[in-house]
């Protein structure tokens, strides 16, 4: 790992609001810039998004509000190319260790810095079945029952 630390290159924000095209997108996401040119086509949400996001400067907030898959979190090493030298975090908090290490959020760092979610009730598996069959049984009645 020592190895790869020291190819990654430093870049200022201004190198990489050089890069924001189809031919050539850097995209920076916990001070870590990507390299994600090849994967514009590949973009589940579509190349005009890695291409605003690229535009906009730091695309942390937008990667985050999202809520990339795991396997989307793991794609993000390859593309590393380097870090944004001096980078901050704009709210450091305890929970955050991002912006130090060269690997990328992983899913439990973006779960709690966004809240977890509500654990699974047993409502919530209840209530649409229960609605299901009143919509069935209203159905019923109005095909049936009502027209004797």
């Amino acid at each position: 790992m020592a190895e790869e630390t020291e190819t990654k290159q430093l870049f200022s924000p201004s190198d990489v609001s050089l890069h924001t095209s189809r031919k050539d997108c850097w995209v920076v996401i916990h001070g870590k810039v990507y390299d994600v040119t090849k994967f514009l086509e590949d973009h589940p949400g579509g190349e005009d998004v890695l291409l605003h996001v690229s535009a906009s400067g730091d695309a942390t907030e937008a990667f985050e509000d999202v809520g990339h898959s795991t396997s989307a979190i793991s794609m993000m090493s390859s593309y590393l190319i380097g870090s944004i030298e001096g980078y901050m975090p704009p709210k450091a908090s305890e929970h955050t260790t991002v912006g130090g290490s060269d690997e990328p959020p992983n899913s439990r760092t973006t779960q709690r810095n966004k809240g977890s979610p509500a654990p699974n009730t047993f409502l919530d598996f209840v209530l649409p079945l229960f609605m299901l069959g009143l919509a069935i049984a209203a159905w019923y009645y109005l095909t049936f029952v009502a027209k004797s």
